[in-house]
């Protein structure tokens, strides 16, 4: 399975949502597969929102898990408890787990290899904030969280990375195309470098995604999907930027 566009739907949903979404998503899709569509929904609604999709091509996944397999950890769920209720993926390390719930780099690898050993895809999230984009410290950024969110992770086979600059996330401004695509080059480069044993599956972009600025960002070489939050949240919406992904995979 290969995830490309992925609907992150936050803080957000009910069961209802959930089947109007579907609705309207299965209204505005144009593609004949759907096997690069992922959701993450919050994680309450995983189980119900698998039972509910008539097509199931589409994947389920988790914005977040625990970096323990069990315990006394209130509230918390584990990657385990994802696989059993039909996930197929899980978020690690986004951006708003970090400053919110100061995830540290370490959280993160232990949260990868729980992942990875319960047979779920992992998506690794990085990204600078504003201050260390304008001291030029992106390079340095992206590179420490990769190497220390890896480190642990021996028992990491495969591994989506999402791009995501802090700044960029729900502002309605996202980073220019060519930058895009100069970071994810250079995403590969430190991986393929420090981690050449790991099967990357490609590297997508999540900030400000929207139907506006979607051809111009998924045409570029190295951006090979996209974590889309805000957009995501309507149906049609995703289902429009599902299709230009497809429409640029055939040219």
């Amino acid at each position: 399975m290969s995830l490309t566009l992925i609907a992150n739907w936050k803080l957000h949903g009910s069961k209802s949502f959930s089947r109007d979404w579907l609705n309207s998503f299965n209204d505005s899709y144009q593609g004949s597969s759907l096997s690069s569509i992922g959701i993450a929904p919050p994680s309450i609604f995983i189980d119900d929102l698998t039972k509910h999709i008539d097509n199931p091509g589409i994947s389920i996944g988790s914005q977040n898990v625990d970096h323990f397999p069990s315990g006394a950890r209130t509230g918390e769920i584990s990657a385990d408890m994802v696989a059993d209720a039909g996930g197929q993926f899980s978020l690690a390390g986004h951006s708003e787990r970090r400053i919110f719930f100061q995830e540290t780099n370490a959280d993160i690898a232990l949260k990868l290899d729980l992942i990875s050993e319960s047979s779920l895809i992992p998506i690794l999230c990085i990204g600078e904030s504003i201050d260390e984009k304008d001291q030029n410290k992106t390079e340095i950024i992206l590179e420490q969280q990769i190497i220390e969110s890896l480190s642990a992770g021996s028992k990491l086979q495969n591994l989506i990375i999402a791009y995501e600059p802090v700044w960029a996330i729900g502002s309605g401004s996202s980073a220019a195309p060519e930058e895009i695509n100069s970071i994810h080059k250079l995403i590969k480069d430190i991986v393929q470098s420090r981690f050449s044993a790991l099967d990357l599956q490609g590297v997508i972009y999540g900030g400000s995604v929207n139907i506006e600025n979607a051809f111009p960002i998924l045409e570029e070489e190295e951006v090979d999907g996209a974590l889309i939050g805000g957009a995501s949240l309507n149906g049609e919406e995703f289902a429009k930027i599902a299709n230009i992904f497809n429409e640029l995979k055939e040219l």
